[in-house]
């Protein structure tokens, strides 16, 4: 006999399956990743269209067994609908969801990235005056929530240079004296905005680049990748995107 269960969720995938269904990845809290279905959902009449769009976060409602789930009622709580309307906004949120389909396999670790991603989607949404900090600072949180660390000194001799650069190799920032010949030369604001992370202490923006935002965001999620041995395809979109238009 099929059960019936509740559970607060984020979607982070949805693709078409058969005719008229779709099939969704959702994060569900005190769950972890699942994969439901939505019957019908396609047709004109359809009465929960939005319960497979992304980023749609509610209370879902399911029948099912053994790990087979379909919803069956969705009370919608946030669709984010400023997100989808802004090409800034949505890029950083689809960062944001891959990070938690690819991270959240540990319930305990996914409940904690899940809030933490709910709060930068509301943030971005209806708060945020710079999308690109607001997205640098929310990897920061994910890389220290994982157990990693980004010191804002050099990793190799401890020096804090005013010339810093990271280190591909050994996923920290190094000093002049000890970088290496493929090291990423950042700037002083990149470099300000990495220690006020790790500090927890407030940052003046006001006279920053996208290309200091940028690197910070890139350094992160090299982070991610090398710890997680993880690829985000996402992410590499959105670099190639703002490199692009920003001429970097």
């Amino acid at each position: 006999m099929e059960k019936e269960k509740t559970l607060d969720c984020l979607c982070l995938k949805s693709i078409d399956y058969k005719e008229n269904d779709k099939l969704v990845t959702l994060y569900a809290f005190g769950e972890g990743k699942i994969t439901a279905t939505l019957k019908g959902v396609k047709k004109s009449k359809a009465k929960l269209p939005y319960a497979g769009a992304l980023l749609c976060f509610g209370k879902y409602y399911f029948t099912g067994r053994n790990g087979y789930y379909n919803v069956i009622g969705c009370d919608l709580v946030d669709n984010f609908y400023g997100i989808w309307t802004d090409i800034d906004k949505y890029y950083t949120a689809l960062c944001g969801l891959e990070i938690l389909d690819k991270i959240a396999d540990d319930r305990e670790i996914g409940d904690k990235l899940a809030i933490l991603t709910l709060d930068f989607l509301n943030e971005i949404c209806y708060k945020s005056d710079n999308i690109h900090k607001s997205f640098a600072f929310y990897l920061s949180k994910v890389v220290a929530n994982l157990g990693y660390k980004l010191l804002p000194m050099c990793v190799n001799c401890g020096e804090d240079d005013s010339r810093m650069f990271y280190s591909f190799t050994k996923g920290g920032l190094v000093c002049p004296y000890c970088k290496e010949y493929n090291s990423l030369l950042l700037s002083e604001n990149a470099v300000k905005l990495i220690d006020s992370f790790y500090n927890n202490i407030s940052c003046d923006i006001r006279e920053f680049k996208v290309s200091d935002f940028l690197s910070v965001i890139r350094v992160y999620f090299d982070i991610l990748c090398k710890n997680l041995a993880k690829k985000f395809k996402t992410f590499e979109e959105y670099i190639l995107f703002y490199n692009k238009i920003n001429n970097l």
